[in-house]
């Protein structure tokens, strides 16, 4: 693995990652969530609509419902994430991913075009992320419900929530 120093960032695999203990672990985090929409999109490209509509049991969510889901959750979390990057310990409201989700009529957007708009923004986001240094994921907030999260342990939550929908995506468009 090739590292080298500039201006205070250590660069590793063509990624800037902070320079301590949990570098590895960040890099790998922020490798995975670039790659979360191209695995949607191998997964939901040239499939017909009843695919994205189709409910295994009763109570579980579509592919459609599970998309809406990420795409709530990550408006949510990206929004957590630039305040805890721009304010000190920043208020980390609260919110239901599921009227989020309504809200903003995800159900009834054209899933192509709602896959577009996420990858464009998963792209911006990573892209910020790349950027930081090592205090920046050591940044903290206040979240109404569980109390002071880090930039570090938000990120984590993401990629494990991500991933377990994500699956569960390739998994229904086989």
């Amino acid at each position: 693995m090739a590292i080298s120093c500039r201006h205070g960032r250590v660069l590793v695999k063509g990624t800037l990652a902070m320079a301590y203990d949990n570098q590895e672990e960040i890099v790998a985090l922020v490798q995975h969530m670039a790659a979360i929409p191209e695995r949607l999109v191998r997964a939901m490209t040239d499939k017909p609509r009843d695919k994205f509509l189709y409910r295994p049991a009763a109570g579980e969510w579509t592919v459609l419902e599970i998309f809406a889901h990420m795409r709530a959750v990550d408006d949510i979390v990206t929004t957590r994430i630039y305040m805890l990057l721009s304010r000190d310990n920043a208020p980390l409201v609260s919110f239901d991913e599921r009227r989020w989700a309504e809200v903003a009529r995800y159900l009834q957007r054209d899933i192509h075009q709602s896959m577009t708009l996420f990858t464009l923004r998963r792209i911006e986001f990573v892209t910020v992320l790349r950027q930081l240094f090592a205090e920046d994921w050591q940044r903290s907030g206040q979240h109404e419900t569980y109390g002071t999260q880090t930039l570090l342990s938000i990120v984590r939550d993401l990629v494990s929530h991500e991933e377990e929908h994500c699956a569960r995506i390739e998994q229904l468009m086989q």
